[in-house]
């Protein structure tokens, strides 16, 4: 399976060097909070009745987060993807952990001894006591760095440790826990040889240089010239689009069909069926913003958003639920976008779904599904059939990694196809940096988009930026992303990012074991959503609100899932395939703000739902969303 897919999403030992920038004093700090998160524990002390002949799961439990590469691993991917100040707050952290005064600051009398020296820094504790100082810090409500220090390593070093593979793709606690990577068949062969669909339109910036990048340009049909002052490139055309998901890709393909010269913006890179790998590691890291582990700053929510050619839709979990009438009347009465509430929008969204090839109903659920029907008629509360944009009978629990068969149908596949045959281009690894904005001295509006600023974000041998300016120019890379670009354009707005609104979500898992449900097979095979229920109140009355079946390999759920011990963490993933997820995704509620220029900030608030207050924390340890 390893030679067979992408390079990017293969996976494998890293063999260049770090550019955390941590001291090896700090390295070993953070390597003693990782054993401790993942301590080496001998069988019996787990559980006498685990079979003791068995290499995985004796390799399972003795296995540390200390051993070689992984703190660094968890260093290198913290400094790349976690916030800025979150950043700064694990330096100074894991700097006062190397030194006894410092530790002594942090963990109080629980680095104390009784010989010289009498206090002992972190690496030094007993792995029992350093358990005792991190559960402290999880449940810190005044000292709340230390919370979020604690939050984000155990994040990063859990998804660390049950993602990363091997040269043979594969992970040493995988066959213990019991689980499998999606090894069915690819498309076939003839059409693996094919061209890919929008190679007609591709420019694959991390492929060229600065010489071949205008001529790949100029050959796309754009008029490309070099700005020497600026170290860049000019580029004409009638519209830009910063984004290739939903929203661009719907864009690009109507304007392209009306005779428009369109180009289109996208950061990440372009995969199809025969490029995936299903690993989770890899896919998330390369299909995913931040590797899927963007976070608010305090790392109580973590938001997935795809960041590839195709966006979310390349990503998304098949469902294709219509806009609710109670949303489409909130937002036409309450916010007065009159749109929502005409014909015209619900003829779109006919047409959005025929395009995507929306179907109806599930040939085969697979066991998550399965239980969540079962356990609901069995309460007697309705379930609904979810639409999917695949076929009747697509078995596939892995399309949150690309979808390997080529059955699901995103904008990668339809629309940007469209597009790329009337002749838009589609330029990969290339981030917006800022629009170009003009003042107008006598309009209405007090300044004018000209076009956008882009470099390279794949390549180190593309040198020049891009100046792209176009009559007409769409941001169309998401709620949390946009924000931002607007910001580091320039606009002065104070509401721009105030009035994000996120649906949060809370899961919960039962152990659901074959020998007592009659249900065979594993979470993650088939389709991740096909059944839901809508949620009632006592009174009968609809809530805005749902529960459904989450995809959730190993590294995401040992990421969010509750951390009590070491030892309880490890006999959880033991059995967390014998598990069954439920989702309860609540009311939109407004989480803060998207800010900071040049980057994803995402500011929380508190959130109220009903008459009480739930944090809607995700991943923290204070949290009753994701008990058993």
């Amino acid at each position: 399976m390893a030679g067979e897919c992408h390079p990017l999403l293969r996976g494998g030992r890293r063999e260049s060097r770090y550019g955390h920038g941590f001291s090896p004093a700090q390295i070993q700090a953070l390597a003693a909070i990782c054993e401790t998160l993942i301590p080496s524990v001998s069988l019996d002390s787990i559980n006498p009745k685990i079979p003791h002949d068995d290499p995985a799961l004796h390799g399972f439990y003795s296995a540390s987060g200390s051993q070689p590469s992984v703190p660094d691993e968890v260093a290198e991917i913290l400094t790349k993807r976690a916030q800025r100040q979150v950043v700064v707050m694990v330096s100074i952290v894991l700097k006062m952990l190397s030194f006894r005064l410092g530790t002594l600051v942090l963990c109080w009398g629980s680095c104390l001894a009784s010989t010289w020296p009498f206090i002992l820094n972190f690496s030094e504790m007993p792995v029992e006591r350093r358990e005792r100082v991190l559960m402290n810090w999880s449940r810190q409500k005044f000292v709340v760095p230390l919370r979020v220090v604690f939050v984000m390593i155990k994040i990063y070093c859990l998804f660390i440790f049950y993602t990363r593979t091997d040269e043979n793709s594969n992970n040493l606690a995988w066959e213990a826990i019991g689980y499998r990577v999606d090894k069915r068949q690819k498309p076939n062969e003839s059409h693996n040889k094919q061209e890919r669909p929008l190679q007609r339109g591709l420019v694959e910036t991390v492929h060229e240089t600065d010489s071949s990048l205008i001529q790949s340009l100029t050959q796309k049909g754009l008029k490309v010239t070099q700005i020497p002052q600026h170290n860049a490139f000019k580029i004409k055309c009638d519209v830009v689009i910063i984004g290739s998901g939903c929203g661009g890709g719907v864009a690009a393909a109507v304007l392209a069909h009306s005779g428009q010269k369109v180009v289109v913006l996208e950061k990440g890179n372009y995969f199809v069926p025969q490029d995936y790998s299903s690993l989770e590691g890899p896919s998330l890291d390369q299909l995913y913003e931040s590797s899927a582990l963007l976070s608010t700053v305090d790392g109580k929510i973590v938001v997935l958003a795809g960041s590839t050619v195709g966006g979310g839709s390349a990503v998304n979990w098949s469902a294709c639920i219509r806009t609710p009438s109670h949303v489409l009347k909130e937002w036409s009465v309450d916010h007065e976008i009159r749109l929502f509430g005409t014909p015209d929008y619900g003829s779109a969204m006919d047409a959005v779904c025929k395009k995507i090839g929306v179907t109806q109903k599930c040939e085969q659920e697979g066991f998550q599904n399965q239980i969540l029907r079962k356990g609901c008629e069995s309460l007697g509360l309705k379930v609904e059939a979810v639409a999917r944009n695949s076929s009747e009978g697509h078995f596939c629990g892995s399309c949150c990694y690309g979808c390997r068969t080529g059955d699901k149908k995103g904008t990668d596949s339809t629309w940007l196809v469209d597009a790329v045959e009337n002749g838009a281009v589609i330029l990969t690894g290339c981030k917006a940096k800022k629009l170009i904005l003009e003042n107008t001295p006598h309009g209405e509006k007090p300044k004018k988009c000209l076009g956008v600023i882009a470099s390279s974000v794949l390549n180190k041998d593309v040198t020049k930026e891009l100046h792209i300016e176009a009559k007409v120019t769409i941001a169309a890379c998401s709620a949390v992303s946009t924000p931002p670009l607007l910001i580091s354009s320039g606009l002065k707005n104070p509401n721009i990012g105030r009035n994000l609104h996120l649906h949060p979500c809370a899961f919960a898992w039962g152990y659901f074991p074959e020998n007592l449900t009659g249900i065979q097979g594993k979470v993650y095979e088939g389709g991740i959503i096909t059944s839901l229920n809508r949620v009632v109140s006592e009174t009968g009355a609809p809530v805005p609100a749902i529960i459904e079946t989450p995809s959730l390999g190993p590294g995401l759920f040992s990421a969010l899932c509750p951390w009590t011990s070491g030892a309880n963490m490890k006999e959880r993933m033991r059995k967390v395939f014998e598990d069954c997820p439920s989702l309860y995704i609540g009311p939109r509620q407004g989480l803060g703000r998207s800010e900071r220029g040049g980057e994803n900030r995402l500011q929380p608030k508190r959130i109220r739902q009903g008459a009480h207050e739930n944090r809607a924390e995700a991943s923290t340890e204070d949290t009753d969303c994701c008990r058993r």
